[in-house]
């Protein structure tokens, strides 16, 4: 976790609050399931008992398909080898046989079909979006995080991502959110904006998106396949790939230290200074520092 949170604090250029010489940071990782992540823990199968008595029915008539089946092969394969001592006989067993079989083939046919409706139902698509709430329970006020494995866990089976790989990049996720809501610029002025859930959801998946797309393909599909399963892809769309990391984060810097400041307002700012040394203008103040850029 230090390592990871120094990694954090480098990249975007804020720092934790420090107590005692060690980091004041409120971020816990539990096993528990939370209640918004029972449909996720119940996985694609919604009502699973119900698809199980579908198959358990299937598989006993198939077995009654096979009774009637075998012993109609077995006198079959007798005649092929000497002709039935009486025509009669074997067209009456034909005959009889015959209706058998497709009485049992309509009755396979209507569970197979109860079976398949039961199953068209059921689906990823019923699973999302997921509430985010279901990976982390996040406090503003505190701020503090906790975070849930087990759903973690879950949907990386679902979706065949790998699990390590899963963790590492949520993990990360919600030590940048936790930096942007608890951090300090490097002048000591702490967010006045903690009310502005959804800006700072979007800061965390940009700043962790540029993190990561510098460790690996994998980490990254992971990262976007998390995004995507509670709706937050779309909190990337105000970023352009050709926006750079500096002047996101000036407008980041500059949005956090004013209270009334929509974010809206504080990004047409900075990109309406493109041609302009962002050194050159007061807002900057707490930007300058060792910090390390992701590109």
């Amino acid at each position: 976790m230090c390592s990871l949170r120094l990694e954090v604090e480098q990249a975007i250029g804020l720092k934790f609050p420090i107590k005692n010489g060690d980091a004041v940071i409120r971020f816990e990782e539990s096993m528990e399931s939370p209640r918004s992540a029972e449909l996720l823990m119940k996985g694609l199968y919604q009502n699973p008992e119900e698809v199980k008595h579908g198959f358990q029915s299937l598989h006993q008539e198939t077995a009654n398909l096979l009774e009637l089946l075998l012993p109609r092969r077995s006198r079959l394969k007798d005649w092929v080898e000497q002709l039935p001592e009486q025509p009669k006989d074997a067209e009456k067993f034909l005959k009889d046989t015959s209706e058998q079989l497709q009485m049992q083939d309509r009755r396979i046919l209507q569970i197979e079909k109860e079976l398949l409706i039961k199953l068209a139902e059921t689906g990823l698509h019923d699973l999302f979006p997921i509430p985010i709430s279901a990976f982390a329970q996040v406090n503003y006020d505190e701020p503090a995080i906790k975070l849930y494995l087990r759903p973690l866990g879950r949907l990386a089976e679902l979706l065949h991502l790998n699990p390590d790989h899963l963790r590492h990049v949520v993990r990360l996720h919600f030590f940048v959110l936790l930096l942007l809501i608890a951090g300090m610029d490097l002048d000591g002025q702490f967010c006045q904006q903690r009310n502005e859930e959804q800006v700072l959801a979007r800061l965390a998946c940009f700043f962790t998106l540029k993190q990561i797309e510098n460790q690996s393909e994998e980490h990254a599909h992971c990262y976007k396949e998390w995004i995507k399963s509670w709706g937050g892809i779309t909190l990337l769309q105000d970023f352009s790939e050709h926006n750079s990391i500096e002047k996101v984060r000036a407008a980041m810097i500059f949005w956090r230290r004013r209270a009334t400041l929509t974010w809206e307002k504080a990004w047409e700012i900075v990109k309406s200074l493109e041609s302009e040394p962002f050194s050159e203008y007061p807002f900057t103040k707490g930007l300058q520092g060792n910090y390390k850029f992701y590109n």
